[in-house]
């Protein structure tokens, strides 16, 4: 489970060597969209084809698919130096948003 909520800013401690890793972000977003195309295809088809049953199918799949791509996904390593530097940045782009958004 720490693999899938792993990312540049909170990255995971690898269990044999001690060194942090993390799951591409791009990565991430792919699996999580692959899961809505199954799902979205699947209830399309079920309103046309009037089979409702096509529904479970795709939620199925997509939870098959999701288990399946997050095993398969890659841990990519980065420093400590690097990962407080992400946080930095996260914070910094929050702070920039708020900042618009109340203007």
């Amino acid at each position: 489970m720490a693999k899938r909520w792993s990312s540049r800013a909170r990255p995971v401690e690898c269990s044999h060597c001690g060194k942090l890793s993390h799951v591409l972000a791009s990565t991430s977003s792919g699996i999580t969209m692959a899961g809505l195309l199954i799902v979205t295809v699947s209830a399309i088809a079920a309103g046309v084809w009037h089979m409702a049953p096509l529904v479970l199918v795709g939620l199925c799949l997509a939870v098959a698919n999701n288990i399946r791509a997050w095993k398969r996904a890659k841990m990519v390593p980065i420093s400590k130096e690097g990962s407080a530097g992400a946080r930095k940045e996260g914070w910094f782009v929050s702070g920039v948003l708020v900042l618009i958004s109340l203007s």
